[in-house]
């Protein structure tokens, strides 16, 4: 609980050393990007399943033709894996 409320105390703190310098004597801004949001822009679409290019990308036969794709089979063998690929 206590790691919640840590932030908060920070931003309490900030503001009030921020409140307490004046603006016209200050050369340093006081730090208020702590209070803007990180990653605002939200994905608006999620793109449609094409299912060629998933087969053309993720099957076995592209696996088993390249050593890295040889790879990534043997490591789900190992693993465990009922699908080894699409």
């Amino acid at each position: 609980m206590s790691a919640i409320f840590q932030p908060l105390k920070l931003i309490r703190q900030t503001l009030q050393v921020a409140s307490t310098i004046s603006p016209a004597t200050s050369i340093v801004k006081p730090d208020s990007f702590l209070l803007s949001s990180v990653r605002t822009k939200v994905r608006c679409y999620f793109p449609r399943p094409n299912e060629v290019r998933r087969v053309n990308r993720h099957g076995w036969k592209t696996r088993i033709s390249t050593p890295n794709g040889r790879r990534i089979i043997m490591r789900r063998l190992l693993k465990g894996r009922f699908v080894l690929s699409h």
